[in-house]
C-alpha cells in the first residue's frame, strides 16, 4: 500500500515538532516534515477559504434578504394552494349533488371525483414541501459563511491547534506524502477553495443553491457533519 494512505503523527526532536505518516506494519519511506512547513501549507488552504468580516456581513445580509423574499413568495403560493383545496371541496359537493340528481352517470362521477381528489393530494403535498423546505437550506448556508469567516480569524490568530481542529471538521483523509499534507475537504469547502478566494462576489445566492442541489448531505446540518 502506498505510504500516503497512512495518517499523520507528530514527534518532537531537538526542540522542534516533526510530522510523518503513521505506518506501523513496515518502515515508512516518507521523510519527516518540520511543523513550520506544514503550518504554511495549512495557512495556504485557509487563505483560499477565508472570508473577511466585511464580506461575511455582506453575504449574511444577502441571505437575510433572500430569506424574506422566499418566505413572501412561499406565502403567496401557499395561499393559492389552500384556496384551490377549498375550491376542490366545493366542486366535490357539486359533483355529488349532480350524481344524486342523476345528472352525471356513475362512471362520470367516479372519474371526475378521482381527478379532483388526486389534485387535492397534490396540493397538500406541495403545501407540506413548501412549509418544510422553502428556507431550510438557509441556516446551513449561514453556518458555512461563518465557518469561512472563522478561517480568516484563525489566520489572524495563528492558533495552530485551532487550525488543525478546523481542518478535521471540514474534511477527512488527512495524509502526508512527499513532504506535503493533503486531505479531502467537504464539497462546499472544495468549491470555495477552487475559486482561490472566498469573497462576496463568489458567494451569492446561486452558489448556495448549486451547493445544496449538488450535495444535500454535505449541508444536512449546521455542523456540516458527514
Amino acid at each position: 500500500m502506498p505510504d500516503f494512505y497512512f495518517p499523520i503523527t507528530a514527534e518532537v526532536q531537538k526542540g522542534h515538532n516533526y510530522y510523518r505518516c503513521t505506518k506501523k506494519r513496515e518502515m515508512c519511506s516518507q521523510k519527516y516534515v518540520r511543523e513550520e512547513m506544514l503550518t504554511e501549507q495549512v495557512k495556504s488552504f485557509l487563505q483560499k477559504v477565508s472570508l473577511s468580516n466585511q464580506d461575511t456581513e455582506k453575504v449574511l445580509h444577502e441571505l437575510d434578504k433572500d430569506e424574506q423574499k422566499t418566505k413572501s413568495s412561499s406565502r403567496e403560493i401557499l395561499q393559492n394552494l389552500k384556496s384551490e383545496i377549498i375550491d376542490i371541496g366545493v366542486k366535490l359537493d357539486k359533483l355529488l349533488s349532480a350524481y344524486l340528481d342523476e345528472i352525471v352517470s356513475t362512471e362520470e362521477y367516479a372519474a371526475q371525483k378521482q381527478k379532483l381528489l388526486s389534485r387535492k393530494v397534490e396540493c397538500n403535498e406541495e403545501i407540506t414541501e413548501i412549509e418544510n423546505g422553502s428556507v431550510s437550506w438557509l441556516e446551513p448556508a449561514r453556518e458555512f459563511v461563518k465557518s469561512l469567516n472563522h478561517a480568516s480569524k484563525l489566520l489572524q490568530s495563528g492558533d495552530k491547534s485551532e487550525m488543525t481542529t478546523f481542518l478535521k471538521q471540514i474534511g477527512s483523509n488527512h495524509i502526508l506524502f512527499d513532504k506535503s499534507a493533503s486531505f479531502s475537504p467537504k464539497i462546499q469547502y472544495e468549491l470555495a477553495a477552487e475559486r482561490s478566494e472566498a469573497d462576496s462576489s463568489h458567494l451569492q445566492f446561486p452558489f448556495w443553491r448549486r451547493v445544496q442541489d449538488s450535495n444535500l448531505q454535505a449541508l444536512a446540518g449546521p455542523s456540516f457533519q458527514d
